[in-house]
Parts: C-alpha cells; structure tokens; sequence
C-alpha cells in the first residue's frame, strides 16, 4: 500500500501507527526494532515507497572481514 511523505519521517520511531495501519493488529514495534538491530551491527536501514504503489525495506550490513576459525 506504500507510505506517504509525511509518514516517512516517522516510521521508525516506536509505536508509530501510520493511517494505513488503523485497524491492523500490531504495536508499531516492527521497522524501530530492526532499525535498532541493524544499527547494532553497523549496518543501515533503508526505505523506499510510493503511496498506493508499494514500499521496499532494504537492510545493508557491514562484510565482516573477520572469519570465524571455529568452524571446519
């Protein structure tokens, strides 16, 4: 369903219920979570949506250049 303009701004911040979201079960917990997760391991989260088209959530994190010699 995508989300507007003046929404954008908003749509990590917990609890946020955009007007799409009225009568959708939920906490409006979901995007602020993964925001703090992905930040938590150098990463960002990124958006991209058209109102009544459709939005694209993109998770980038970092390439570690540790490899873990635990396993075989």
């Amino acid at each position: 369903m995508g989300i507007s303009a003046d929404e954008l701004p908003f749509i990590f911040d917990a609890f946020h219920r955009g007007k799409a979201g009225e009568g959708v079960k939920g906490f409006g917990l979901g995007l602020a979570a993964v925001k703090v997760i992905v930040e938590a391991h150098g990463g960002k989260v990124l958006v991209d949506s058209k109102a009544g088209r459709g939005s694209t959530v993109h998770v980038v994190l970092p390439q570690s250049s540790q490899q873990n010699t635990d396993r075989p």
